[in-house]
């Protein structure tokens, strides 16, 4: 969780320079002429740090629609093997067929055929699907719509890259580079277009920048949405309030809470009602969803040779889940205060605050 004290703008600091802190990026810059000079002047182009951070997640993201052309020409639709083995598989284009989008069914009203009764993802992540199926022409082949949809989403998600990048640029004003470890990352490129994570992470990102410049309810309700496209950002609630409960931040993590549960319950209400067994799909698969592919629990059974039941795996992943929860809470209170922290740094909270809450040190998110 970034820390509001360090990630406000400081007028009198200027950006860090990575080749003059990074033995790494030092090295790296002498193909371009080498570390920055003492006296290099620093700013003035219309290539800002964040710019630059966001073109090359721009970039990063089409070399990765480019190591999936063995995918999209042949490996998605003869047989299932290939596309393992080209490292290029992705749920897009499989599910615009398996979850009705090409038959022009509605997510989580209309019943499909097969094991899989209604969509399995989150209400926000099912609507985005259903727009990229909007947008995808109704003319032509299956397998043709099916290329298509997977570009029309591919699109839509490089929004959410550059979204990513610039919010992790600008969360510390001091240190946009930072944003390049995001962009550059190999993951960040082979994994872009698997599936739909992007728009959680990109809700996360802008969530984050928004508590970094002390905008609580921003940031709860960036989180709700987020967690309304994948369950994974509920958590990150965990973690802020333990630390919030340390620095005696009570309104601002109660403001943040309430902006989250109303913004997942403005997204999730109208389908819970309207149609409940639909919603609901997403969390009973979640119980029920056997080991699969990327997970730890397959490991142990391809190296045993024995299978684990779900509902064992689930009391072991809770438990393990707790006891991590209760580790993290435990070093975050026990952790030694930074006497040098600056109190809250929202000017508009600092003037509306009283004097003894204005003086008080804060090490929340820090």
């Amino acid at each position: 969780m970034p820390s509001p004290e360090k990630t406000m703008p400081q007028h009198d600091e200027p950006q860090v320079s990575p080749t003059r802190r990074d033995e790494i990026a030092a090295a790296g810059s002498e193909l371009i002429g080498g570390p920055v000079g003492r006296w290099a002047r620093v700013g003035g182009s219309r290539l800002t740090p964040v710019r630059v951070v966001a073109l090359v997640a721009i970039g990063m993201f089409a070399l990765g629609m480019v190591q999936k052309i063995p995918c999209y020409d042949w490996a998605w639709f003869r047989g299932a093997g290939s596309q393992y083995t080209h490292a290029c598989y992705s749920d897009i284009p499989h599910l615009f067929l398996g979850r009705g989008f090409a038959d022009g069914l509605v997510p989580y009203f209309d019943r499909l055929d097969g094991d899989m009764e209604y969509l399995e993802y989150p209400v926000l992540t099912g609507l985005f699907m259903q727009v990229a199926a909007w947008l995808t022409p109704h003319g032509g082949s299956v397998q043709h719509r099916e290329q298509i949809y997977w570009m029309v989403n591919a699109g839509m998600l490089m929004i959410c890259a550059a979204i990513i990048a610039v919010c992790v640029a600008r969360t510390h004003r001091r240190r946009p580079w930072d944003g390049l470890l995001v962009a550059l990352a190999p993951a960040f490129a082979l994994t872009a277009t698997i599936n739909w994570d992007l728009l959680a992470v990109a809700l996360t990102a802008a969530a984050m920048l928004m508590w970094s410049r002390g905008r609580a309810l921003a940031f709860g309700i960036l989180i709700g949405l987020a967690t309304a496209a994948k369950l994974y950002p509920l958590l990150l609630l965990g973690p802020l309030l333990v630390l919030c409960w340390r620095a005696g931040r009570y309104r601002e993590y109660g403001t943040a809470f309430l902006g989250a549960a109303g913004a997942w319950l403005v997204v999730n209400l109208p389908v819970m009602l309207l149609a409940p067994e639909g919603w609901k799909k997403f969390y009973t698969f979640s119980q029920e969803r056997q080991v699969d592919f990327g997970s730890f629990w397959l490991i142990i059974t391809q190296r045993t040779g024995e299978s684990i039941e779900v509902g064992t795996v689930n009391t072991y992943a809770t438990a393990l889940m707790l006891l991590a929860c209760a580790g993290i809470a435990g070093l975050a209170l026990t952790a030694p205060a930074d006497r040098g922290s600056r109190s809250w740094p929202s000017s508009s909270w600092r003037r509306s605050s009283s004097p003894t809450r204005s003086t008080r040190r804060s090490t929340c998110c820090g």
